[in-house]
């Protein structure tokens, strides 16, 4: 029992939905799954938690996806778009506001992403595209779910099963991810 305590208070590690055990400052490809970050991005809610309808940060990342598609961005960039919070699974969505605060979040963040975009074949850092679609999305939401602005575009509400299947549904994002050769 006391070997767990220690794991539980002392260690640098997290234990995640899949079962496996991720040290975030010290990151490693064998540490994670696509399980685990559909999973943990699913429940997670943006702005906090305080909207007055959940969406996720799974969500937004499908609506990032979505619009990069739609705009005929490449299928490199598509998958970029989806996978562009992938750290937050691990770090948590934190508000911009207070994100910017914490000099070393984002030290640690990037080093996370690096190790996350050579295992799941995304771009890191982030282009200028991936950042207009996440400042796109950004300015939606708030005025969707904030602000209730009048007119405001809507936005599709996932509970959190559905974004959990959503993102894990395409060819290149799939519970057999890290045992296939992709195309």
């Amino acid at each position: 029992m006391e070997q767990q305590y220690d794991l539980i208070n002392d260690s640098p590690v997290i234990r995640t939905y899949m079962r496996k055990w991720v040290n975030v400052f010290e990151p490693t490809p064998d540490m994670f799954d696509i399980r685990d970050i559909a999973h943990s991005l699913s429940v997670q809610p943006r702005f906090s938690g305080h909207t007055r309808k959940h969406y996720s940060v799974a969500s937004h990342s499908i609506w990032c996806y979505e619009e990069a598609r739609r705009i005929g961005e490449s299928y490199i960039v598509q998958l970029t778009a989806l996978m562009h919070d992938s750290s937050e699974a691990y770090l948590v969505d934190i508000p911009r506001p207070i994100k910017k605060q914490f000099s070393q979040y984002k030290v640690i963040e990037n080093e996370l992403m690096t190790t996350l975009s050579s295992v799941f074949g995304f771009q890191w850092p982030m282009s200028e595209t991936i950042s207009y679609i996440d400042n796109l999305a950004l300015q939606k939401e708030w005025d969707f779910l904030m602000i209730e602005k009048p007119g405001a575009e809507e936005l599709y509400l996932y509970d959190a099963k559905d974004a959990e299947e959503l993102f894990l549904s395409d060819k290149w994002i799939n519970s057999d991810y890290n045992t296939q050769v992709r195309e």
